[in-house]
């Protein structure tokens, strides 16, 4: 996917709808590192909280292009999205975009009645965006995002998808594509229903899957926005809402990448994003973060993230767990001449993101073998175990394959007289060992019964003749 980047132009270029699926494969590769736990992998260090009510904290390709939960609170807990919402709808929004081949810069979207009432009477922020008024595609889904604009939303949605429902289908669809398994979504605006959910570990995967398309991350990132309508209106720029990315404000952070923030009574505040430094990546999620703290100060959810990113960036560092030429463990080996067992090494070295104070031999190192012993012949490679890696004891962290460190040849004699051995120790040995004893017995009957009448016979004729 990386040739993706080569190209002119991130948004006018379209893609197959195969493309897309392509895309979910090569995100689900890299999720698979992260399971429903309900335990943390690390706690926070005493003295460091959160005021958030659900929270992941992921490092991005932290085990050879795997991602890593190091952090977790109440992750698949359903919750209302709010306007995190949009992260999908920015994902949908660039599917359709390539499969129809749309020019972004030149297509344009009409803010209509039909658009207006999906987000009517809600009291959402909006771009002030007025009846019959058209921005450009592209500007529509970059004030969706950065400005979290309804109307702007609204219209997007329309515009792209028909009618409104059909683009939240569109979105559930997707949802289901890349394995979101407690997610719903009813609209595109983030106004809370009953029945639109999600959980910090589901807008990791969405996030992680829309990352796959260069177009997504410059649609949370720029710290603000100029749009000029293309027909009526002025010329308006609008800041992001994620403060983060905002140099002037208090609660700027320079590794910031990109983030989306959301906010309804119901949620809390809420905060997607991503930070870069020094050649790490991590994801953040916080939801349900209270609008202001008990001194009554505001950006709480801001504070949050920034505690988890720099806690992941002062605490933590990648380190080789496990060397490719490291022994592992003896498997016992049968019809081999002079030799009873095969060395196990590691596959491939395995490295990770852990604890800086995390020392490489004080992991656990569950071994599994596929066979209690292994019969010759055996090929160098040949893959006979693995090796599941564990922190603290009972939390694990990755695994590798075992494999023979060396070939092994069979001895035929030995194989000969294996296959005699276990033809003699076979049921069928024991039932031939019946069979003829049963026979044996038969023919002493038999013939006892045969000696009887012939001496019968003989006493017959001994009487006729006296």
């Amino acid at each position: 996917m990386q040739n993706l980047k080569k190209l002119k132009s991130i948004f006018t270029t379209a893609f197959s709808r195969s493309a897309a699926i392509i895309l979910a494969a090569s995100v689900l590769i890299n999720i698979i590192a992260i399971p429903a736990n309900a335990q943390s992998l690390y706690n926070l260090p005493a003295g460091t909280s959160i005021s958030a009510k659900a929270a992941i904290l992921v490092s991005l390709g932290a085990t050879e292009k795997e991602d890593l939960a190091l952090f977790e609170l109440n992750a698949d807990q359903k919750r209302s999205p709010a306007a995190l919402v949009r992260l999908m709808v920015g994902i949908t929004a660039i599917e359709i975009i390539r499969e129809k081949g749309i020019d972004i810069k030149n297509t344009t979207g009409k803010y209509t009645m039909d658009a207006f009432n999906t987000i009517a009477g809600q009291n959402l922020a909006t771009a002030g965006m007025t009846i019959g008024e058209e921005w450009t595609i592209k500007d529509l889904l970059s004030l969706s995002m950065i400005q979290t604009a309804a109307d702007a939303c609204a219209t997007l949605a329309v515009t792209l998808g028909g009618t409104h429902s059909g683009f939240v289908a569109k979105m559930n669809e997707i949802a289901r594509k890349i394995g979101c398994e407690n997610t719903s979504f009813t609209n595109v605006s983030g106004i809370d229903n009953p029945s639109q959910y999600t959980t910090a570990r589901d807008l990791y995967k969405i996030i992680r899957y829309g990352m796959n398309y260069p177009e997504f991350e410059p649609l949370f990132s720029p710290a603000q926005y100029t749009v000029k309508p293309v027909s009526g209106g002025k010329e308006r720029t609008y800041p992001n809402t994620n403060d983060m990315l905002r140099s002037t404000t208090p609660y700027y952070y320079s590794p910031m990448a990109f983030g989306k923030t959301g906010f309804t009574d119901s949620a809390g505040r809420c905060l997607a994003s991503v930070a870069r430094d020094s050649g790490y990546e991590y994801l953040c999620i916080v939801m349900g973060v209270p609008n202001t703290d008990e001194n009554g100060n505001t950006g709480v959810y801001f504070r949050d993230t920034r505690t988890l990113f720099k806690w992941a960036f002062n605490n933590f560092t990648y380190k080789v767990l496990l060397n490719k030429n490291q022994p592992i463990t003896q498997l016992p080996v049968r019809l081999a001449w002079n030799r009873d067992s095969v060395t196990l090494i590691p596959e491939k070295s395995f490295a990770a993101i852990v604890i800086n104070d995390l020392q490489p031999e004080t992991v656990t190192k569950k071994i599994i073998r596929l066979k209690e012993t292994a019969d010759a012949p055996i090929e160098k490679g040949q893959v006979l175990g693995k090796v599941e890696l564990y922190i603290q004891t009972d939390r694990k962290i990755g695994e590798v394959n075992l494999v023979a460190a060396e070939s092994i040849e069979r001895s035929q004699l030995l194989a000969v007289w294996a296959q005699i051995q276990s033809f003699l120790s076979s049921p069928w040995f024991y039932a031939g060992l019946g069979l003829l004893a049963l026979m044996f017995i038969g023919y002493i009957i038999l013939n006892f019964i045969h000696n009887r009448k012939l001496r019968r016979k003989r006493m017959k004729k001994l009487t006729r003749f006296r």
